[in-house]
């Protein structure tokens, strides 16, 4: 008899990202396993840290019960606080709205709470058990545990969850390199985190130390602590990799002495810390398609990209809901007009892919143009006029225009098409601007934009595109 619905699910993989997936995969009542090379108490212990930062654009993409959960260990940071050469302090709010917010997690309490999650909605997770082929067409993965004996698991679907270095990826790319391609670029800045003591400094935004091709970022905790990270190019001395102009924990005590004195005070052994160990790696991860016959990559195993939009997690998110809702509507279809289990498992990959590859590239060069906001920019008055502009636009007119922070981060707009979007308006927006002093002028610009902006060639309309998600939590 042919099976007509599809009933099982193998992810490989139980982060945060497989396990929100295996959650929305449940609600429609498919048997799911998640498999996980890790062991269960396993934890990273390497001092390369940051926290996560969701969105409304991710958070709206999980349950309800887990959005108050996430808004009850999380904090909501609302701005950037900028702490400058001189000592100054400055903010940057993030938007316009009340849901125009961050909203900081340590990676481990994410991980916590989405996998107390699936376990509650009845999937299974199995520890201990390495992923090493697939076989799409089944499709199956090759399992080893650790006591290395191998089998073979099989599902209607699998699903590659399996991170950066995914191994569902790679068998897939090594198997049919025909079918899919893969570019893994490590970029010249690493990352560090920074033990700081800074209990008692605001924690209702992001703070940041710009100092041009690096920077210092501390996100603050619930309770009253602070994840801190260096961001820094790096060098290699011989076997050893370390931050650039800064090989010994000497070199880099004074480093911080010197770019952050207001806070050097609070970092204890920052020079013997740092120099035990190397900077973590930054890797931006592409490929295409998503899929396979009846395999698919989801997350980071289909575009790891590097931090500084703090849109990775939600970007998975997004690729996890867009699965389900896909699988949803395909099942349906298929029990009111016929068909096999395997034609709906091609169909919603494939309809998978044709939506998620633009938008994973497009996050993948945002995210990189981001570094220089975030190291430099931020301290450039020029800038910051540009910014305060683009602010009061949008303000006046937001059937018009949006900021590209706003697009990315607090609507549901694809990425691709917010980059567009952004590309378009920005453009006439710098013609505008240009050997003007956009200060002292931004009411005349704003004037001008407006009446210009019909006629600019072909421009996307944005107002009707970008109306902002709920307020969450």
């Amino acid at each position: 008899m042919t099976e007509l619905a599809m009933r099982s699910v193998v992810i490989i993989g139980a982060g945060p990202v497989g396990c929100a997936l295996a959650t929305l995969l449940r609600r429609q009542g498919l048997e799911v396993d998640l498999f996980e090379r890790q062991a269960e108490s396993s934890g990273t212990g390497s001092g390369h840290s940051f926290n996560l930062t969701l969105t409304s654009r991710g958070l709206d993409c999980l349950p309800r019960s887990v959005k108050r959960r996430l808004y009850l260990q999380g904090s909501v940071l609302a701005k950037r606080i900028i702490h400058h050469r001189d000592g100054a302090i400055s903010t940057q709010a993030y938007g316009t709205m009340d849901n125009h917010h961050l909203l900081s997690i340590p990676r481990g309490v994410l991980q916590d709470l989405l996998r107390d999650q699936a376990l509650r909605a009845g999937a299974r997770i199995h520890y201990g058990q390495q992923c090493i082929d697939v076989d799409t067409a089944r499709p199956s993965a090759l399992l080893r545990d650790r006591d290395g004996s191998s089998t073979w698991v099989t599902g209607d679907l699998l699903v590659g969850c399996d991170g950066a270095n995914s191994a569902v990826r790679d068998a897939i790319v090594a198997a049919h390199p025909n079918d899919m391609w893969m570019t893994r670029d490590t970029i010249a800045h690493g990352y560090a985190e920074i033990n700081m003591d800074y209990r008692d400094a605001d924690p209702t935004g992001m703070h940041l130390w710009p100092r041009g091709d690096h920077f210092l970022q501390a996100q603050p905790n619930r309770d009253q602590t602070f994840t801190t990270s260096l961001f820094k190019p790096t060098a290699s001395d011989g076997a050893r990799r370390h931050f650039s102009d800064l090989p010994s924990a000497t070199a880099i005590s004074d480093y911080c002495a010197t770019q952050f004195p207001d806070v050097f005070g609070r970092m204890s052994a920052v020079g013997e810390e740092l120099a035990g160990r190397s900077p973590g790696r930054l890797r931006i991860i592409n490929c295409a398609p998503y899929h396979h016959r009846r395999a698919v990559l989801v997350g980071d195993a289909a575009h790891a990209v590097v931090p500084f939009f703090g849109q990775g997690i939600n970007c998975s998110f997004e690729d996890a809901a867009t699965l389900a809702s896909l699988l949803e509507k395909f099942q349906a279809a298929v029990r009111a007009e016929g068909g096999t289990v395997a034609s709906v498992g091609e169909v919603v990959v494939d309809e998978y892919s044709a939506v998620r590859v633009k938008a994973g590239h497009a996050l993948a060069e945002l995210s990189l143009q981001n570094l220089a906001e975030l190291s430099d920019h931020v301290n450039d008055p020029r800038f910051l006029a540009r910014r305060a502009l683009e602010r009061r636009l949008h303000e006046l007119r937001p059937e018009l225009y949006t900021p590209l922070y706003q697009l990315v981060a607090f609507t549901h707009m694809p990425y691709d098409a917010a980059q567009r979007v952004h590309q378009e308006t920005s453009a006439v927006l710098d013609s505008l601007c240009r050997g003007r002093d956009v200060r002292a002028e931004q009411d005349a610009i704003i004037a001008e934009f407006a009446e210009l902006y019909g006629s600019a060639a072909q421009l996307a309309s944005p107002g009707q595109l970008t109306t902002p998600a709920k307020r969450t939590g």
